[in-house]
C-alpha cells in the first residue's frame, strides 16, 4: 500500500490539506479539515430517466469513510454506499430506479466522515427527484378512439401497445403510391421485409386509369396476407386555380397563360413536372368541339395535344385534363401555356399537382373547405367520397390501415408546404376533425387507425410544448402521434421524442412516421425513447428504387437486423 504524505499549511481562515502518494497520483488541494461537499451528481427536484441512472455520487474535500450506523435511504430503503477507491474522496451510492416514481434520498448527518478523524462528519442532506419520463405504457390509451373499430384494427393497436418501449416495428414506403418495390429492395439488402409497408393516395384524382388504380387492392392485400401492416398517407392533391373567368374559344381562339400575357401564372407553373395534370374547365361545348394545349411558341406540348376531339364524357363532365411528360412540363415551366381549340368556352384552368400549395400562393384555400358552395368545398367533399370508396374496399377485405392524412401541416412553422396548413393550425384542426367524423360516422370506416403528425421544429430549433399543443386535434381524434425526421444516419433523436411525448402528456403511442436516414434503435432504447415504429421514405430515379440520398452505408441491414426491431414474420395478427 502506498504511503500517503500529508502537508499541513497554516492559514488565517483555517487549515488546508493536500495528499499525494509515492506514485505521484496527486489529489486536488483540499479546502479545510472539515467535510465540505464539493458536488452532488443529481440536483434536487430534477426528472431523470430510470434506465440512465444507476448511481449517485458525492464529492468531498477530504478522504472519506462510510459510517454504517448512519444508513443512507431511498424512499425508506437502505442503500449501500461505497467509497471510490481511485481517489477516496468520492462516495458512490448505487441505485436501482423504476420509471414513473417519485424518490427521496436521505443522507443523515454523519453518514460519511473523514477517514483519519471520524469526529469530523459530513452534513446530511435530502434530495428529491423523480423518473416521470420515458415510456409509461400504463398511461397510454388502452384502446382505439373508435369504439366500433374492426377486430383487425384492434389487433394492430394491441401489438403496438404490447411492444411499445421494448421493440420497434420497421417500416418503409412501398414506392411512389401503390406498390412494394422499395420494400423489395430493402429485403434484398437486409434479408428482412419491413413490418409496415407504406402506400399513398397521392394520385387519387387520376385513379382509375391504366397506370394507377386504387380500386385494385392487390398490393395492399398481398402485404397484409404476408404478415405486414399497411400504412396509408395522403398527399392530397387538389386543383390549384391558375385562371378563372370566361374565354370563348370559337374558331381556334386562344387563352394565353404565359409570360407575355399572365406573368403571375408562372408562379404556379414552376411546380410542373413529369406526371402533372393540366385541367381545363369549360362549358357550352358543341358536338364538334376540340381542345388544344400549346406552348408559348404555339407548338403542341405533346403530340397528342396539338388538337383533339372532346369526347362525350368530357363534354358531360365539363372538363378535360392532360398529363404532362417531362419534356412538356419543362415547356410549361419555362414559357407557360396557351389553351386553344374550337367551339367551347373556357371557365377555368387548374394545375393538379398541388399538395404543396402554400400560404404564399393560395390556389386552394384551406379555410374555405368547410364552407358550402365554395369551389374548395365541392372539390374536397367529392375527393373524400372517392377516397372513402377505396378505403371501404380495404375494410371489406378485413384489412386495417394506419391512416395518416394532413401530415406536416405547419411545415417548420416559419413556412408551410401543404395546402391544408395554409390558413393556420386552427383550420387544420377543423379539417382533421371533419375528415375523421366524415369517414368514421358518415362512411362507416372502422378499419382506420388515426395517425397525426406533429411538427417538432421551428426552423432549426425544437418547437415549444405550447406550440405543439396548439395544433393537436385532441385525444378523442388521434390514436397515434408521429413526426417526420430527416437527420443524420444512426443518430439519436431522443430530444424530439421527449418533446412530442410531453406535448401529449404521454397519453399516446409515439411513432417516427417518416424518416430519410434511419435512426439508432440502441440509443433510443437506452434513453427510453424507442419509437413505436418508423417509416423510411422511398427514393427512386429513372432506374427505379434505390438508396440515393439516405442510408448509404448499409443502415437498412444494420437496423432491420437489430434485436430491438420487429420485421415481417416476427409477429402474427391472424
Amino acid at each position: 500500500m502506498n504511503k500517503l504524505k500529508y502537508y499541513f499549511i497554516a492559514a488565517l481562515v483555517g487549515m488546508s490539506l493536500s495528499a499525494c502518494n509515492d506514485d505521484d497520483n496527486s489529489y486536488n488541494m483540499l479546502d479545510g479539515l472539515g467535510m465540505v461537499n464539493r458536488s452532488v451528481s443529481i440536483a434536487d427536484g430534477v426528472t431523470v430517466r430510470a434506465n440512465t441512472l444507476d448511481r449517485i455520487t458525492l464529492d468531498y474535500n477530504n478522504l472519506v469513510e462510510i459510517n454504517p450506523d448512519k444508513p443512507v435511504t431511498l424512499n425508506g430503503q437502505t442503500l449501500a454506499p461505497v467509497v471510490n477507491p481511485e481517489n477516496r474522496m468520492q462516495v458512490i451510492i448505487p441505485v436501482a430506479l423504476q420509471s414513473y416514481t417519485d424518490y427521496t434520498l436521505v443522507i443523515p448527518d454523519g453518514a460519511f466522515h473523514r477517514s483519519d478523524d471520524p469526529k469530523v462528519m459530513a452534513e446530511g442532506m435530502t434530495i428529491t427527484f423523480n423518473t416521470n419520463t420515458g415510456v409509461n405504457v400504463a398511461n397510454l390509451a388502452q384502446s382505439l378512439i373508435n369504439p366500433n373499430a374492426t377486430p383487425e384494427a384492434k389487433k394492430v393497436y394491441q401489438l403496438l401497445l404490447d411492444n411499445y418501449g421494448n421493440k420497434q416495428l420497421s417500416g418503409a414506403m412501398g414506392e411512389v403510391a401503390w406498390g412494394t418495390a422499395f420494400c423489395d429492395l430493402i429485403k434484398n439488402n437486409s434479408g428482412k421485409f419491413p413490418a409496415i409497408v407504406g402506400f399513398d393516395y397521392i394520385h387519387l384524382a387520376s385513379s382509375p386509369s391504366n397506370w394507377i388504380d386504387y380500386g385494385d387492392i392487390t398490393p395492399v392485400q398481398t402485404v397484409w396476407d404476408a404478415g405486414s401492416i399497411p400504412a396509408v398517407c395522403w398527399h392530397w392533391n387538389v386543383p390549384m386555380e391558375v385562371w378563372a373567368g370566361q374565354s370563348e374559344i370559337g374558331n381556334w381562339g386562344a387563352l394565353r397563360l404565359d409570360k407575355a400575357e399572365v406573368p403571375d401564372a408562372m408562379t404556379f407553373w414552376q411546380n410542373a413536372g413529369d406526371g402533372t395534370y393540366i385541367v381545363v374547365k369549360f362549358k357550352d361545348a358543341a358536338a364538334d368541339a376540340q381542345g388544344s394545349l400549346k406552348d408559348s411558341d404555339w407548338g403542341g406540348l405533346m403530340s397528342s395535344t396539338e388538337y383533339f376531339d372532346l369526347t362525350p364524357d368530357q363534354i358531360a363532365a365539363g372538363e378535360y385534363r392532360v398529363r404532362l411528360n417531362s419534356e412538356a412540363a419543362e415547356k410549361v415551366r419555362n414559357g407557360g401555356l396557351i389553351v386553344s381549340g374550337q367551339n367551347y368556352t373556357v371557365t377555368g384552368v387548374y394545375f393538379e399537382f398541388t399538395c404543396r400549395d402554400t400560404k404564399e400562393v393560395k390556389g386552394f384555400d384551406a379555410s374555405k373547405v368547410l364552407t358550402p358552395g365554395t369551389r374548395e368545398n365541392t372539390v374536397a367533399t367529392a375527393d373524400v367520397a372517392k377516397l372513402a370508396d377505396y378505403l371501404k374496399l380495404l375494410q371489406d377485405a378485413n384489412i386495417p390501415v394506419l391512416f395518416r392524412p394532413f401530415h406536416e401541416a405547419a411545415g417548420a412553422y416559419q413556412w408551410t408546404w401543404f395546402w391544408w396548413g395554409n390558413s393556420g393550425v386552427e383550420v387544420t384542426k377543423e379539417l382533421w376533425i371533419w375528415l375523421h367524423d366524415t369517414l368514421t360516422n358518415d362512411y362507416g370506416l372502422n378499419n382506420l387507425i388515426w395517425v397525426w403528425t406533429a411538427n417538432y421544429n421551428y426552423g432549426m430549433d425544437l418547437a415549444d410544448i405550447e406550440t405543439l399543443q396548439s395544433e393537436y386535434p385532441g385525444d378523442a381524434y388521434v390514436d397515434i402521434v408521429g413526426t417526420d425526421i430527416y437527420k443524420e444516419a444512426m443518430s439519436d433523436q431522443s430530444a424530439i421524442f421527449n418533446l412530442i411525448q410531453e406535448a401529449v402528456n404521454g397519453s399516446k403511442i409515439i411513432a417516427l412516421t417518416e424518416t430519410g436516414n434511419l435512426l439508432d434503435p440502441d440509443s433510443q432504447f437506452e434513453n427510453s425513447a424507442l419509437w413505436s415504429f418508423f417509416m423510411g421514405w422511398y427514393e427512386q430515379d429513372a432506374n427505379g428504387p434505390g438508396f440515393l440520398t439516405w442510408n448509404l452505408n448499409g443502415e437498412w441491414n444494420t437496423v432491420l437486423n437489430n434485436p430491438l426491431v420487429l420485421n415481417q414474420g416476427d409477429f402474427s395478427l391472424k
